[in-house]
């Protein structure tokens, strides 16, 4: 299991930052293209277990799986979110958004994501995978820009 975590402060209102990462269809495909549709199964009042088949574009190949919500909280100060979901049999990979409101146009951004590997296959190429942190800034500054435009 690989684990990859980012945390960084961003001069954008919580509010704004929630907008980009919310789990809306729209908001998702603004910050992966790969993402080409959502569709809900479940909704929950709580959120947590609300269910989602999401298809995602890899070169040609069209991949589908269902996503569910692991973890809810909005409040003023903080939000979270977290979704789980299995990636062909090959991994579950789980994705948290923590955000800390510092003031009315600064916030913490905690970003994590875990791949855990369920072939032997998978586990020997995470082995070879390119480290995370690269991929983790780019999608910490893409969540910037969207939530300042």
């Amino acid at each position: 299991m690989k684990t990859w975590t980012i945390t960084k402060e961003v001069n954008v209102s919580i509010d704004k930052v929630w907008d980009v990462i919310d789990g809306s269809e729209e908001n998702l495909k603004n910050l992966d293209p790969k993402i080409i549709s959502q569709e809900t199964l479940i909704v929950t009042e709580e959120r947590v277990g609300s269910k989602y088949l999401q298809k995602y574009k890899e070169g040609k190949k069209v991949m589908e799986y269902e996503v569910v919500v692991t973890d809810y909280n909005e409040t003023d100060y903080e939000k979270m979110f977290a979704i789980g979901f299995n990636l062909g049999g090959w991994f579950d990979i789980a994705v948290r958004y923590e955000l800390e409101k510092i003031d009315e146009n600064k916030t913490i951004i905690k970003y994590t994501t875990t791949n855990k590997p369920l072939k032997f296959l998978a586990k020997v190429m995470m082995k070879f995978m390119p480290g995370g942190d690269n991929m983790l800034e780019k999608h910490i500054q893409k969540i910037e820009e969207l939530a300042k435009s």
